[in-house]
């Protein structure tokens, strides 16, 4: 227990310094965005493919992914149909709720979770690969079947730009590794290994910066949402994935725990980036993001006390 702690406290004093930077400015009005690229381009896909291609893959792509996906896809599901028919919104705004409830901070803060308090970032690795390859491109499809519509309407774009995404290109290179036994040289392994080092702090940064201008309370008619959004996500998913892993599953330990922890994890920044890119309820999922990820520290806390 005590070392689930303490893999908290680094991630939170890593964090600290990042807000601390922010609100410094000594970065500069673009620092966070310039650590961001570098943590996305470079720092987490090369991370992704030295662990996941030193990983045998029976351990990486086993049943827990029953889990994690099927909580993701049970309350995406839930919250699309409540906010779709039940609340009589739009399909764009009951597709972005369906995303900010199972699409999970997994680069932010699933990474350094993983590698702090799991210890082993294996865990992570086929819960980024089912948002990037099974909810994203399903999401898209819905929007751009509601007329959401951006430069390319054809069926597939949306699957084409999933794949042209750095840390699918990185992981997927680390499971070809695995699969095959191919080990690079190792004068091209070391600074690979090196540049993956930057991903975690590099990550924690980044998010520490973004929290510098704080938050705003909720428009008058985005608060009943949020409050299904941030329910759904930071009690329901937790505990169907807990449901599924575990009685269902026989799931225990510490392989239950990385279930439950990384189904509690808030809603990604990505369902932000999203929203700019359709102009669909920007603001909502700006609060879903916010919000998740300051109540879901209390949750991962409870869940450690419980599980860890």
């Amino acid at each position: 227990m005590l070392a689930v702690f303490e893999g908290f406290a680094v991630i939170s004093g890593v964090i600290l310094v990042g807000f601390v930077l922010g609100r410094s400015g000594v970065l500069g009005p673009h620092g966070q965005q310039v650590i961001a690229k570098l943590v996305f381009y470079a720092g987490t896909p090369t991370l992704l493919y030295v662990t996941v291609s030193e990983t045998d893959l029976g351990l990486i792509f086993n049943t827990a992914l029953f889990a994690t996906g099927g909580s993701a896809l049970i309350v995406g599901a839930a919250l699309f149909v409540l906010t779709k028919w039940i609340r009589k919104r739009s399909t764009g705004e009951a597709m972005f709720s369906a995303w900010a409830t199972s699409y999970v901070n997994i680069g932010n803060l699933g990474i350094p979770i993983a590698a702090y308090v799991l210890r082993d970032i294996g865990y992570v690795a086929p819960v980024l690969l089912f948002q990037l390859l099974v909810l994203a491109p399903i999401g898209m499809a819905v929007l751009d079947g509601a007329g959401k519509k951006q430069h390319d309407s054809h069926w597939y774009s949306a699957i084409l730009q999933v794949l042209k995404n750095p840390i699918v290109l990185g992981a997927a290179a680390g499971v070809a590794a695995s699969a095959t036994g191919f080990e690079l040289p190792r004068f091209v392994f070391e600074p690979i290994d090196m540049i993956g080092a930057t991903a975690v702090p590099g990550a924690l940064l980044a998010f520490g910066i973004s929290l510098k201008d704080g938050w705003g309370i909720p428009v008058k008619g985005s608060r009943a949402q949020l409050s299904y959004i941030t329910g759904a996500k930071l009690i329901a998913q937790p505990v169907i994935a807990w449901a599924i892993g575990g009685p269902l599953l026989g799931y225990d330990g510490v392989d239950l725990f990385a279930i439950v922890v990384t189904s509690a994890l808030p809603t990604a920044q990505n369902v932000y980036i999203y929203s700019m890119q359709y102009r669909q309820s920007e603001a909502l999922m700006r609060d879903a993001v916010f919000i998740t990820t300051v109540l879901s520290v209390p949750a991962l806390v409870i869940i450690a006390a419980f599980l860890g």
